[in-house]
């Protein structure tokens, strides 16, 4: 199996869709709807909490996207190389992350705005080397700015955002005014649609109320913690990994590594507040699907890719059984 992933083999991509299949079956057949653990509430996310047959139409949806992210993270490394010679190993370990967490899979605003997010910095990479980027800056915005109109809170993600392109590249005030003109433009333009066709009063109000909301029983409880396993697992690996491999890298896959790092660092502690949901976990596969791959690519011993790779597949197991135990319960 590990001589498989880390080829560059077209089958790792079936691979990846029947794994994906695999783990989210629990939710497509024996769970369709949702557990409130103190989700997002967008106004633009209204229909995704309706009826049954509405319930398991989006999931098929957060299906078809999250794969199609998971081979795009895939692609956007052959170009960029945030993992030297990573081939589809991006993809595998997202597919397997978004097996984490079972009633994360579905459609809801943390999982189409984390991946919003993902592809703002992935174009942000687009930068490098360049004394001016206004292109590029200006699709940073645009895709910063589409997740938060689906995630209100995800403007605490804002510094992260402009910290990324200055790790990529020195920044000029034309860079910076170009991001927050585009950024401006998409949440300006999603004001006035609800002005023109919508409520804008009960827009109001939902910014209102998703913002002075905490989460807090929900969050810190312990039960959290062991769904999570996987994620834990891979956060402890990634972060061990900073002292024990030493890669040469070029310059450019440097500041792309250095950036999924503190993309990492930065998101655990987004996600440790109580103004984040237990959903905002989809945020965190996106360096970590990087950030396994660079361990199993750059250790020298076999064991430790071993313990890498089968130890999280350990890990989802363990934490599906406990959630699917507990969800029974429910439903």
């Amino acid at each position: 199996m590990l001589k498989l992933i880390r080829s560059n083999n077209t089958l790792n991509y079936l691979l990846a869709f029947f794994a994906m299949l695999l783990l989210w079956a629990y939710k497509f057949i024996a769970m369709p709807t949702a557990v409130d653990t103190g989700g997002l509430h967008s106004y633009f996310f209204r229909f995704s909490y309706e009826s049954q047959l509405f319930q398991y139409m989006f999931t098929t949806f957060a299906f078809v996207l999250a794969y199609a992210f998971a081979c795009y993270a895939s692609k956007a490394n052959f170009r960029f190389q945030v993992v030297e010679s990573g081939y589809q190993l991006p993809t595998i370990f997202f597919v397997l992350l978004t097996g984490s967490v079972i009633n994360t899979q579905r459609c809801i605003p943390e999982m189409v705005s984390s991946i919003f997010v993902s592809l703002a910095v992935l174009r942000s990479f687009c930068m490098y080397n360049k004394h001016e980027a206004l292109k590029e800056s200006l699709d940073v915005g645009l895709l910063y700015g589409i997740a938060l109109v689906f995630a209100y809170k995800y403007i605490a993600l804002l510094p992260a955002i402009i910290i990324i392109m200055v790790i990529v590249k020195p920044m000029t005030w034309r860079d910076l005014l170009s991001f927050f003109i585009s950024l401006l433009f998409v949440v300006a333009t999603a004001f006035c649609l609800v002005w023109i066709f919508g409520d804008f009063q009960e827009l109001i109000e939902s910014i209102h109320s998703e913002t002075m909301k905490f989460v807090i029983g929900e969050k810190y409880n312990y039960l959290n913690y062991v769904f999570q396993t996987p994620v834990i697992f891979s956060v402890l690996i990634s972060l061990l990994s900073i002292f024990i491999l030493t890669v040469f890298r070029k310059a450019a896959e440097i500041k792309f590594h250095h950036s999924m790092l503190f993309l990492l660092l930065y998101y655990i502690g987004f996600l440790a507040l109580p103004i984040s949901s237990n959903e905002s976990i989809w945020l965190i596969y996106f360096p970590l699907c990087y950030l396994l791959s660079n361990v199993i690519i750059n250790t020298k011993k076999n064991y430790v890719r071993m313990i890498v790779f089968y130890g999280l597949i350990v890990c989802i197991i363990v934490s599906q059984l406990m959630q699917i135990m507990y969800f029974n319960t429910i439903f």
